[in-house]
């Protein structure tokens, strides 16, 4: 009988150690249901595109493109060739629907913008294009991440 009442108090701390891991092992699955992908990580692949869009290695994207990757209005200001005067206005437009292919090529470091032939009196956006958009040191991982975080931000806050 005494063997009995071992075995069961045995048990019972096989139990009672077990016990957080069986607990953990549902709410990691529960976690994983609730997520936007199927991530084993700790972290969504959303809530890492998230972290990366407000806080990447260097300045924030969101400071650019608005919260929510809207766009927004940057800086303005007077530019001078000879006589003549042109009012120039820095904004970043909504890169929620950009497509995936050139949102990579656009923070690619080895790729250049392309190469446009600007009218005379395109003063304005000859002197931005390219030189607005920052270059970051993004792995292909993040750039993804970053790319589900803005294509979702709408249906998620």
């Amino acid at each position: 009988m005494s063997q009995y009442f071992a075995t069961i108090s045995i048990m019972k701390n096989i139990f009672i150690l077990m016990m957080p891991l069986i607990l953990f092992s549902q709410e990691s699955k529960l976690v994983n249901l609730l997520s936007e992908t199927n991530d084993n990580s700790f972290i969504t692949q959303y809530e890492y595109g998230k972290m990366l869009f407000n806080n990447p290695r260097g300045i924030s994207c969101k400071k650019c493109h608005g919260d929510k990757a809207q766009g927004k209005f940057i800086s303005k200001f007077e530019h001078k060739v000879k006589s003549k005067k042109y009012n120039c206005v820095v904004e970043t437009y909504d890169i929620k629907n950009v497509n995936l292919n050139d949102f990579r090529d656009k923070l690619d470091q080895q790729k250049k913008d392309k190469k446009i032939n600007f009218k005379q009196d395109d003063v304005c956006k000859k002197l931005i294009y390219g030189n607005i958009m920052p270059k970051y040191f993004l792995t292909n991982d993040e750039v993804d991440s970053i790319y589900f975080y803005i294509r979702n931000v709408n249906n998620n806050e």
